[in-house]
Formats: structure tokens, C-alpha cells, sequence
């Protein structure tokens, strides 16, 4: 099945906007937002461990709590849209800034700016 111009756009900004509510969701520490971007029998690669949904995300919960504020700015999205128009996939390039100090951009010795890439299939 061959898509038109204007499906392929839809999806695509479809796409892009699950990555995005994710980074704003984590900042924002809105939990129950992160968990509703995936499905209930979904597996993730992370990068601190590979685990069902329910097993990953308690500690990805403690480990950005950790930090009182964090920031993530996105660059770079790469979309790949399926055959049907619904699916596909997004990598998504961002800077992730985590705050440890009193107030944001303080000089704390636990600070730390990443680079990560976010890869989504989407179903």
C-alpha cells in the first residue's frame, strides 16, 4: 500500500509527539503521563537496565527523583513511518541536564549533563 503526502505528514507529527511527552512528562515528574506512552505488555531497553514496563520504571522513578529538577532538550528527531500510517518508529537526540544542587544550574558535584538518544517503535 502506497501512502499519500498527507498521511505520511499526520504520522510523522503523531510520531514525533510520543518521545516529546515523554521528556516533558519525565521533567514534569508526571508518572502516570510516562506510563500511559506505553503499552501494557511493552519491554524496555533503558540505560540502566532491560526490563518489562512494570519492572523499569520504579527505578527510573528513583533515579530521576534523585535529582530535584531536570531538564532534557531535544535536537534531532528521525522518523520512519510503517506501511499502514500508524505505526513506526523515532529516534529522538537530546541533551538530558539532571540538577542536583538547592536551585537549577547551581554547582553541585552530582550534576549531570548526558547525551541520549531515545529509539521508539511504535505499534
Amino acid at each position: 500500500m502506497t501512502l499519500d503526502q498527507s498521511t505520511i505528514l499526520w504520522a510523522e507529527r503523531c510520531l514525533r509527539r510520543v518521545p516529546m511527552q515523554y521528556l516533558n512528562a519525565v521533567d514534569r515528574r508526571d508518572w502516570d503521563l510516562v506510563r500511559s506512552l506505553y503499552a501494557d505488555d511493552a519491554f524496555v531497553r533503558g540505560t540502566r537496565t532491560t526490563a518489562t514496563l512494570d519492572e523499569y520504571l520504579p527505578p527510573l522513578i528513583a533515579g530521576v527523583e534523585y535529582y530535584p529538577v531536570t531538564m532534557h532538550f531535544a535536537g534531532t528527531q528521525l522518523v520512519e513511518v510503517g506501511e499502514d500510517g500508524h505505526s513506526g518508529h523515532v529516534d529522538t537526540y537530546a541533551i538530558a541536564h539532571h540538577w542536583r544542587g538547592d536551585s537549577p544550574g547551581e554547582e553541585h558535584p552530582e550534576n549531570l549533563i548526558v547525551g541520549v538518544r531515545y529509539h521508539v517503535d511504535i505499534a
